[in-house]
């Protein structure tokens, strides 16, 4: 069991990062095509912060690739961040009715729960 765990997280994190990479270059490329809006003077420190918690998700993915063992406690900010974007989108999507933020509500809620799910799985182990 022990090696098929690792095993696990070391490919949910290869999945990870390459998305969280496709995404970040792509959000990076054309906002608009996430948002339906070009950058605007309103929206560039917004658009900044994206791209900001996307390279920290994507590093911390790629580290739990790395080595699973030596920082599967990285588990836990990548699943309290994606838990905050799915919680910030779910309620934007409700108020605005927008699309993406409702696929971006399950995406992320989704990697959350897994993160988190795991990393209180390792830590109830290591007891």
């Amino acid at each position: 069991m022990d090696k098929g765990i690792w095993l696990l997280i070391r490919i949910l994190a290869l999945a990870a990062f390459i998305g969280f990479l496709i995404v970040g270059v792509l959000f990076s490329i054309t906002p608009e095509t996430f948002t339906g809006y070009s950058i605007s003077r309103e929206s560039a420190l917004w658009h900044g912060l994206s791209l900001a918690f996307m390279a920290t998700v994507t590093i911390l993915a790629l580290m739990i690739l790395y080595r699973p063992r030596k920082y599967w406690f990285c588990l836990l900010p990548l699943g309290v961040g994606k838990a905050a974007s799915a919680l910030s989108s779910g309620y934007w999507s409700t108020r605005y009715n927008v699309e993406f933020l409702t696929t971006n509500t399950l995406v992320d809620g989704s990697i959350a729960v897994i993160s988190l799910v795991l990393f209180i799985y390792l830590i109830l182990r290591k007891e």
